[in-house]
């Protein structure tokens, strides 16, 4: 008897061995500067919601919102070293990439249409090849959404009326350049300290998305909201390339499916945010303006000069594709 007992469990071994390997569910952290409220996290819980319909929950993704897993650079860093598996990334992303500094040019999108064009397009190819090169995988190019400027100081209508209001922009030696270019005296610092910035005075305005100035409540320490609509926001939804390669190939289709359905998802959400929110900031008693977008135009084409004068000759590739695929 324990002859054939040992002979079946043999036998059961062997089939084991034989069988192909089940394919293995996956649990990733995703993170996020922004609060729950942001285009991102949203974006990015609904990239969640499909790819668990897609994958029939065998890939799950945890949502870090406000930053906990770190700030954008170190999220990079983390990334591309296999320690995250996932985060989306805004301006810093020139870090690891320089020649991306072409998609935050003034007025290089004319509109979303043109956004589109360019990211399914010649643009969105190269810079899909320029990310895997640093071992990052891009799921999806979601809204950041068009950014309009905020102070305390004076309407914006063009760009003589920045000069000497003190502005806060990202962590970007262009963004920088751009504004001190407008006459503004500008310099960086970290996103979870704006608020503070602004209230105390150390900041006179600050430049983001209208999504932002209302999540973070900058409303209640600013007076003035000039629509400039000067540069449209890319946001990466990255994946660490070592994680997307430990998922099969079926999976790995449901991710970059799941990722087109979060980018349209974003666009809905920052399309809508564009009406409802500047209605809202009304509201709030902050005085809103159109400015002068020629005029920022005709002011921003030296600095297109300037910064790819100072890239490598494919950040020059880049712009030249960009603007090929404006509608």
């Amino acid at each position: 008897m324990m002859n054939r007992i040992l002979s079946v469990t043999a036998i059961a071994s062997c089939l084991a061995l034989s069988l192909p390997a089940a394919a293995q569910d996956h649990t990733f952290k995703a993170n996020m500067p922004g609060n729950e409220q942001s285009i991102a996290y949203l974006s990015v819980e609904r990239f969640d919601e499909v790819l668990g319909e897609l994958t029939g929950g065998a890939v799950d993704i945890d949502l870090f919102a406000n930053s906990a897993l770190g700030d954008q650079e170190s999220s990079l860093e983390s990334m591309q070293t296999g320690l995250l598996d996932m985060a989306t990334v805004e301006t810093p992303i020139t870090s690891v990439v320089p020649e991306l500094g072409a998609t935050a040019l003034p007025y290089i999108f004319s509109g979303r249409d043109h956004v589109k064009a360019a990211m399914d397009g010649d643009a969105g190819e190269m810079i899909e090849e320029m990310l895997l090169a640093k071992g990052l995988r891009p799921v999806a190019f979601l809204e950041g959404g068009f950014r309009q400027i905020t102070n305390d100081v004076r309407p914006i209508n063009v760009p003589a009326d920045l000069d000497g209001i003190k502005m806060r922009t990202p962590g970007s030696a262009l963004r920088i350049k751009i504004f001190n270019h407008y006459g503004a005296n500008a310099s960086p610092l970290p996103f979870s300290e704006l608020y503070s910035a602004l209230q105390t005075g150390v900041f006179d305005g600050q430049e983001n998305p209208v999504i932002w100035v209302q999540s973070q409540r900058f409303y209640e320490v600013q007076d003035y909201l000039s629509l400039t609509n000067h540069l449209y926001t890319v946001t990466y939804l990255l994946m660490s390339e070592d994680k997307f390669q430990s998922l099969t190939e079926e999976q790995q289709q449901a991710v970059m499916e799941a990722g087109d359905a979060a980018e349209a998802y974003s666009v809905e959400l920052g399309t809508k945010a564009d009406a409802e929110i500047v209605s809202f900031l009304k509201e709030q008693g902050m005085q809103v303006n159109d400015a002068d977008i020629a005029a920022f135009t005709d002011a921003s084409s030296a600095i297109w000069t300037e910064w790819a004068a100072e890239q490598s000759g494919s950040a020059q590739d880049l712009i030249d594709a960009i603007v090929a695929a404006r509608p």
